[in-house]
């Protein structure tokens, strides 16, 4: 309601839009004649943008705008542990049906640009990326959703710095609850080499414990 209106007001139009598509439809309520009114059927995770101007005998006043959204809250939780040559991170899951996938961002505290993974809902755990020791790494995970056959963004969680030193393990998170939580292991590059390295030397044992099994009834029969 105008705080000081021209006469007295007769009724109210309101007309919205979707304000980050400049050719979708602009709706228009007219005649309204209460101070509230409820828009519903909107799209979900979309900004729209409301209108409202109000009518008095001399006629329409001007539209006064804001902007809202039907956006889904970003993950708020998200916690990063390191342990030894292990980095582990946990944050809440969107538990949306029309949720598609989650994609972690990292970068290097003094790069510009994020490197992601993108990896399906029911996926808690992936490759790992390259991480270098002694270096301060930035986090964020997001989730992405399909509407209509067009993809929208989450917000981002909030951004967690950790400094990757297997020496000393630590655990860092923009939120001290960790209930609930989505787990996506990554590993730095020297640990992928040390469990490869023991599957080979097991390999290789069980090659020659094999080949002296073999021999030894072989010299039973010659005796």
């Amino acid at each position: 309601q105008p705080s000081m209106p021209n006469g007295i007001i007769i009724m109210y139009d309101i007309r919205y839009r979707e304000s980050d598509n400049s050719d979708s439809f602009v709706f228009f309520v007219n005649g309204i004649t209460d101070t509230q009114y409820i828009i519903s059927g909107l799209t979900s995770f979309i900004s729209y943008t409301i209108g409202v101007r109000a009518y008095t005998i001399a006629g329409p006043g001007e539209w006064i705008e804001i902007q809202a959204s039907t956006l889904l809250p970003g993950i708020e939780d998200l916690i990063v542990e390191i342990l030894e040559d292990i980095v582990i991170i946990n944050w809440t899951p969107l538990n949306y049906t029309e949720l598609t996938s989650y994609v972690l961002e990292y970068k290097q505290t003094n790069e510009q640009t994020f490197q992601t993974i993108i990896f399906p809902v029911s996926v808690v755990s992936t490759g790992s990326p390259i991480l270098q020791h002694d270096i301060e790494y930035v986090f964020q995970v997001y989730g992405v959703f399909t509407i209509n056959n067009v993809e929208y963004e989450s917000e981002r969680s909030p951004p967690v710095t950790v400094t990757i030193n297997s020496s000393s393990p630590s655990t860092s998170s923009s939120n001290d609850s960790q209930t609930g939580s989505t787990s996506l292991v990554v590993g730095i590059a020297v640990l992928s080499i040390i469990v490869i390295t023991s599957i080979v030397v097991n390999i290789i044992f069980i090659v020659i414990l094999l080949k002296i099994l073999i021999k030894k009834p072989k010299e039973k029969e010659r005796s």
